[in-house]
């Protein structure tokens, strides 16, 4: 009885951006599955894309997208293997895809999306499920929940102060050291100073400039923890990720912080109003 033939998965990462890992992950997991796969390489063109597919006879294409062009590359990878009379082929697009895209994706002709934190074997059990001819429904092709804030570590604590000067005279004698950086933040109108520590944490310091809600906070509750900040990488994709799982956010695109960082704030009603929590993409 002869074996039945492999699946031949064609796996590109079309666009500019230099990250492929996240296409690797899956290459080697649906290797692992027992399919064959063909890796394109970095910044693959669509005509080559579309070239690979007929001479390596794939059965599924899957696209790795971070550049946020996903629809304009499936529309043009659609109709350039429409011209080679590849129709059935089906694609499978991963990255960050906002939920608003999703169901303009599926009508460009894109059979399944996956998200970051897509389980791997949903990802090869549908890649599977589509080169036998299956179409998937609706639901398979939506992400998965997301696991969390991928925080890297602790960025900083903040207090508020309705003295700076004074707080900084204090601390710094009790810390035993300066302050390590002030500036005026004006996208978050407050004053701001770090002290930082030797396992990258800082402590900071911030007074209203204008912030009515740092003002609202130090009349009620006077001097005090205002927030916890976690360093994040790729801020603004994140937010795209929080917000599409209904997360309450102040903030839906990173602003200027303190340091030249990107930084954002997630309401407090995502943790029942028990935490101002702030994200914060820092220049490592």
């Amino acid at each position: 009885m002869e074996a039945a033939p492999r699946i031949r998965v064609l796996v590109a990462k079309p666009g500019l951006d230099g990250h492929d890992r996240g296409a690797r992950v899956i290459a080697a997991a649906l290797r692992d599955a027992g399919m064959e796969v063909v890796y394109t390489g970095l910044r693959a063109s669509i005509p080559g894309i579309a070239a690979a597919a007929e001479q390596e006879d794939a059965d599924v294409i899957g696209l790795s997208i971070l550049s946020g062009a996903h629809l304009s590359i499936c529309r043009r990878l659609r109709d350039e293997l429409g011209k080679r009379g590849l129709h059935g082929i089906p694609i499978v697009v991963g990255g960050i895809i906002p939920e608003s895209d999703r169901e303009p994706l599926r009508q460009a002709g894109v059979a399944a999306v996956f998200g970051p934190e897509s389980p791997l074997d949903a990802v090869v059990e549908s890649v599977r499920a589509l080169a036998s001819g299956e179409q998937l429904p609706q639901a398979a092709s939506r992400k998965a929940p997301a696991a969390g804030i991928p925080a890297t570590r602790l960025d900083h604590a903040a207090i508020a102060v309705k003295d700076l000067d004074g707080a900084l005279s204090l601390l710094s004698d009790i810390l035993g050291q300066p302050v390590a950086w002030r500036e005026t933040v004006p996208a978050q109108q407050v004053e701001a100073a770090f002290f930082d520590f030797p396992n990258g944490a800082s402590l900071e310091v911030i007074s209203p400039q204008g912030n009515a809600g740092v003002e609202k906070f130090l009349s009620k509750r006077g001097d005090g923890l205002h927030h916890l900040a976690l360093r994040v990488k790729e801020i603004d994709a994140l937010l795209v990720r929080l917000d599409a799982r209904g997360i309450p956010l102040i903030d839906k695109v990173s602003r200027p912080g303190a340091r030249g960082h990107k930084v954002a704030f997630l309401h407090p009603r995502a943790f029942g109003g028990a935490l101002l929590l702030e994200l914060v993409e820092a220049h490592e």
